[in-house]
């Protein structure tokens, strides 16, 4: 069992509590107890030391400052839709957050266990010396300067701590990846609602599926951010202005579908939806507007660089020499110009084409095509 540590949305209260205790803790005198009872003003010294030292390593008062920033100070409202929310949520799917959270609740709880096996031991001598100095200055003038000197130290600490944090967060400019529920921008909307009026090739029910999970969606993408935009693991609400700004140089071509439980399923349950949105330009790679299936739901809207055509590979094309067992080193050429199937592989980088969310297609720039078969 271990204690749990405190939120550093708590961070004020906590450092509060650190400091006025700590100066408190200052003013305890053994005098102030009859001889009897002097054991157990030490023991609570003691536990008094170990709680406040445990106080002060807790997340509350040492975490990461860049959770705390003002999102607006740093974008600024702006935008004619500004301060209207939109979602993200961040995770790193390779960090043990709660391995790293018990390994730092143990460090702090040793931490202050020592601390107050160190205060029980030194009791005697750091009296001897609060003591010695009380007496060289006038009645309760050492116990005042006691307490204000120990507590000011804990409250300069927690101000050096948070310069400190903030000339780390101005250092490093770490970007985090995280998905970001979006209303469907207005021209995606109706390229997919266009897409979906063209006649389906095999069933009308499975186009009216499809229109209904459209209508009942809600709609993520992925974005990269900065840590000084957000630096924890939960989610937090930013405004479209923010969002925009995220968006000036990300590539999107891909937008993730979560359509209600409710609506009716799609037949087949996966599949590439059988008519695609095409958008050919002048000097620009041809691009495709394509919707993903899974399980019979609508998963994610696909825009990007038409795929080369496979050849397919048939049984009358194989070497007529060719039967069980037999071993072909270099591959088995298929076809007339000798693709197929290959022991090793070239593989060759190509440049994709960047797209941005603005520049999606809008419905006027689209033809379609349809797989029939």
């Amino acid at each position: 069992m271990r204690l749990p540590d405190i939120p550093e949305r708590h961070r004020r209260l906590t450092r509060t509590i650190a400091a006025a205790g700590t100066g408190a803790l200052a003013l305890v005198r053994r005098r102030d107890f009859a001889p009897e009872h002097e054991s157990t003003a030490r023991l609570g010294n003691a536990l008094a030391s170990a709680g406040l030292t445990w106080i002060t390593g807790t997340q509350a008062f040492l975490g990461r400052a860049g959770d705390e920033f003002d999102l607006g100070a740093v974008f600024g409202p702006f935008g004619k839709n500004a301060g209207e929310p939109v979602r993200y949520s961040t995770a790193d799917e390779h960090f043990d957050e709660n391995a790293t959270a018990r390994s730092q609740a143990f460090l702090n709880a040793t931490t202050a266990a020592a601390s107050g096996v160190i205060s029980w031991s030194l009791w005697g001598s750091t009296q001897k010396i609060t003591e010695a100095i009380d007496a060289r200055l006038p009645a309760g003038m050492g116990r005042g300067l006691s307490a204000v000197a120990s507590g000011s130290l804990v409250a300069l600490s927690a101000a050096v701590i948070d310069k400190l944090e903030s000339w780390a967060c101005e250092d490093r400019e770490q970007l985090n990846y995280g998905q970001v529920e979006i209303d469907l921008p207005d021209h995606i909307r109706a390229c997919i609602l266009r897409l979906l009026s063209q006649p389906h090739p095999m069933s009308g029910q499975a186009a009216e599926a499809a229109r209904a999970q459209f209508d009942s969606a809600r709609f993520f993408v992925g974005v990269t951010y900065p840590s000084a935009l957000h630096s924890g693991t939960d989610p937090v609400t930013v405004n479209s202005g923010q969002l925009a700004h995220l968006f000036d140089d990300e590539d999107i071509t891909s937008i993730d579908v979560y359509p209600s439980a409710a609506s009716p399923k799609a037949v087949p349950a996966t599949q590439t939806y059988p008519v695609i949105g095409v958008r050919t330009k002048e000097s620009q790679p041809t691009m495709e507007l394509r919707l993903e299936f899974i399980d019979g739901y609508l998963s994610r809207l696909e825009f990007s660089e038409r795929d080369a055509e496979p050849i397919p590979l048939l049984s009358d094309d194989l070497p007529a020499d060719s039967g069980i067992g037999t071993l072909h080193p270099d591959g088995v050429d298929v076809g007339a110009e000798g693709v197929g199937y290959w022991s090793s592989l070239d593989i060759t980088e190509t440049e994709d084409e960047f797209v941005l969310l603005s520049e999606w297609p809008d419905a006027a720039d689209l033809t379609f095509r349809t797989d029939r078969e």
